[in-house]
């Protein structure tokens, strides 16, 4: 019997869940592609016998930020994003009015959020979970006949209560002690 060499390469398109139970909302209508990245900070130790070479790394902190390029015209999903903002409703009227106001805690707001590829092959494995994520949006609307109009999603990841920045993969496995 041959055995399958292939090298598993995964790509495609995702969507972004943002919330739990009845506060949940999906982002599933993008365009340009779903961007999950990690930044890690480190200091680099010197001392003048070794002059800029480094004797040892510190890291200092890590940032993960999430940007889905949100496709729909969708007022009231956009309000889920939009820190800051009041959405109001009158039969088929919506708008969506966002202040300007400097001091707004972005942490207040944040949830959980969870990056889910589309392809039917994908398990949790495949998932990226941010435990606290919150959430601003930016329109960037182009009104011409080319393009889309789309409103960047920026999640910005905070740890938890344990430290939690992020979680690759199926988060039902607890981590363990050794």
């Amino acid at each position: 019997m041959s055995k399958n060499n292939t090298i598993n390469v995964p790509i495609g398109a995702a969507i972004v869940e943002y919330g739990e139970g009845a506060d949940l909302i999906k982002f599933d209508i993008t365009k340009g592609g779903i961007s999950f990245g990690v930044s890690t900070s480190v200091q680099e130790v010197t001392v003048d016998q070794y002059g800029e070479t480094p004797v040892k790394s510190i890291m200092k902190g890590r940032k993960a930020e999430t940007t889905v390029p949100f496709a729909l015209h969708d007022l009231k999903r956009l309000s889920k994003v939009m820190p800051n903002s009041k959405f109001v409703e009158s039969g088929d009227k919506q708008a969506l009015y966002v202040s300007a106001q400097a001091g707004f805690d972005m942490l207040s707001t944040a949830k959980k959020m969870v990056i889910k590829p589309t392809d039917p092959n994908a398990t949790k494995n495949d998932w990226i979970t941010v435990p606290n994520a919150a959430a601003s949006a930016d329109p960037d609307y182009t009104f011409d006949p080319d393009n889309e109009r789309i409103a960047n999603i920026t999640f910005n990841a905070f740890p938890d209560t344990d430290g939690t920045l992020y979680i690759l993969g199926d988060e039902s496995i607890k981590e363990t002690q050794n």
